[in-house]
């Protein structure tokens, strides 16, 4: 059985990490065009940190990739032989997810009132809302047109270079900015420190702060990254020291700063240095973040040594959960009250030929969770799968009922629109309207690996009644790690409940005992209590 450390809620941060590929290339200067237009995909703001906090354990296959990437640069190519006839503005760029082509730019620059700022303004509104498919069409523009990008350009288009975590091409601009002598802007030198801590390049930052603090303007954003990529790769020396200095400079460390030290020192002759941490923030009187609490609480529960049982099924477990939801649930005689057996023939069918994807998700209740109060339900459903895969770079399958397209229309709850999107960024999945789909959504999930999570908020209780009670309890157990919840929306992205990463039941290990208690808050469906109680005999 696989084990965590035991931590505070013990709960693995929003869901689905970002897969942590990067390319990386050697160093060599290429045109901005070649090599802008060789990385088409949108990604998210999200630092390192949080998209580290958000769901899935497993790295995406190269094959994957590839056809995820095949698969955009079709649409793409699409998209912009049907949009090119069309008139575009600059306020388009927020809604753009595709490459403009040069004649789309070169329309919307005859539009503004100063063309001679536009190529700045434009990246700048890229910056703040990354896009690097669109973000590198206007660099191919810039260069059609036979003109260099100026020092604003460049510099809106390597933080989205940085954000999307696109560092061949980071790297590339940063040479042209080196030859342009544009080297002493402290904000420049925040976005590549931070940018290069992404890379195995990362003790080149070292530089960038040097030049920053000789221009006497060293401030928090500079030292962060730099101490907690130092700590992750284990060089404590270095990180202590940058962090010493930075206290002493009256610079206050970031949330992941500190985690990241937490998390590196935990031998017993270490932890003086994590109370000094302590002591500094009752000095300042500074309140940590919840998620900084947490890491207070995993820090004091891992320097006992104690360790958790993650919620991971072994091989056997997990194969005997998807038979017996296979048996139990899938082919059982309650099947056909809430559908028919040629509608189950025909996702038993479906499933087999496509069992690779990473989330499934529970269309209406999706759409319902967060739609209904304005009778959007598209365009919430729309959002989810947008976030999923573009920004997470995920496969996704959407389970629904077939008026979700019957329905549609141009500006109703189901929009046309909407769901043609839907289509073709995830594989949908349509059943009778008079069905129950979560039975399909449990079997799709289990019969994509033991990695794959879906999205419903449904307590799944009648489900569970129908498994034998040991299945019950590896039931429980896999629901806590591989369901997760919509809770909302915040700015336009989707925000999910946690997932745990440790089995909720009393725990012992050779010297501690851990209980997880009831603390008077609400609980729904399924859900464990978050909070425990660890015990350790003295001696």
């Amino acid at each position: 059985m696989s084990v965590v450390v035991a931590r505070s809620l013990c709960r693995r941060g929003q869901l689905l990490v970002r897969q942590g590929h990067k390319i990386i290339t050697q160093r060599h200067e290429v045109t901005f065009r070649s090599t802008a237009l060789a990385h088409l995909h949108i990604c998210s703001t999200s630092s390192k940190s949080n998209d580290d906090n958000f769901i899935g354990k497993r790295a995406f296959s190269k094959r994957q990739l590839s056809s995820q990437k095949k698969k955009s640069q079709t649409h793409q190519s699409s998209t912009e032989v049907k949009t090119s006839p069309r008139t575009i503005t600059f306020h388009d760029i927020d809604a753009t997810d595709s490459p403009l082509t040069p004649e789309q730019w070169g329309m919307m620059k005859a539009g503004v009132k100063h063309p001679q700022d536009f190529e700045r303004k434009a990246m700048e509104r890229l910056f703040k809302n990354p896009n690097f498919s669109v973000a590198a069409s206007l660099m191919a523009y810039i260069e059609e047109e036979g003109r260099k990008p100026r020092y604003g350009v460049l510099y809106a288009y390597l933080a989205v270079c940085v954000n999307c975590e696109i560092y061949d091409e980071m790297f590339r601009v940063y040479a042209e900015l080196r030859r342009m002598g544009k080297m002493l802007d402290p904000n420049l030198l925040a976005i590549l420190i931070k940018g290069f801590c992404g890379t195995h390049r990362w003790k080149e930052s070292l530089e960038f702060l040097k030049v920053v603090k000789v221009l006497g303007k060293a401030s928090s954003r500079h030292y962060n990254h730099i101490i907690t990529t130092a700590m992750e790769h284990g060089d404590k020396q270095l990180g202590l020291s940058l962090l010493d200095e930075m206290v002493s400079a009256g610079l206050t460390p970031s949330d992941e700063c500190y985690a990241a030290v937490m998390r590196t020192l935990t031998l017993a002759e270490e932890q003086d240095r994590v109370y000094d941490l302590f002591e500094r923030m009752r000095e300042d009187v500074e309140f940590p973040s919840q998620s900084l609490a947490h890491s207070i609480k995993e820090w004091f529960e891992g320097a006992c040594g104690s360790r958790l049982e993650g919620v991971d099924l072994t091989d056997e477990e997990f194969h005997l959960l998807h038979d017996s939801v296979l048996r139990r649930i899938i082919h059982g005689k309650d099947i056909f009250r809430s559908s028919t057996p040629k509608e189950l023939d025909r996702f038993l069918e479906f499933i087999r030929d496509q069992h690779d994807y990473d989330v499934v998700v529970d269309g209406l209740n999706v759409a319902y969770t967060y739609g209904t109060k304005h009778k959007k339900y598209s365009r919430t459903l729309l959002t989810v799968v947008e976030h999923l895969v573009q920004w997470l770079g995920l496969r996704v399958l959407v389970l629904g009922r077939k008026h979700m397209k019957a329905a549609t229309s141009a500006h109703g709850a189901w929009r046309t629109s909407d769901m043609q999107t839907i289509q073709r960024l995830a594989d949908l999945f349509l059943t009778d309207d008079v069905s129950k789909d979560d039975p399909y959504l449990l079997s799709a999930t289990l019969s994509c690996g033991p990695d794959a999570r879906f999205i419903s908020s449904d307590f799944m209780r009648d489900h569970k009644a129908l498994l034998d009670p040991f299945v019950q309890g590896l039931f429980l157990k896999w629901l806590r790690g591989h369901q997760m919840k919509l809770l909302g929306l915040s700015h336009g992205a989707p925000v999910f409940s946690d997932v745990h990463t440790f089995d909720i039941v009393v725990q012992r290990t050779q010297h501690t005992w851990h209980f997880p208690y009831e603390d008077g808050a609400p609980r729904q469906g399924l859900e464990g209590p978050d909070k425990w109680l660890c015990l350790k005999r003295g001696g």
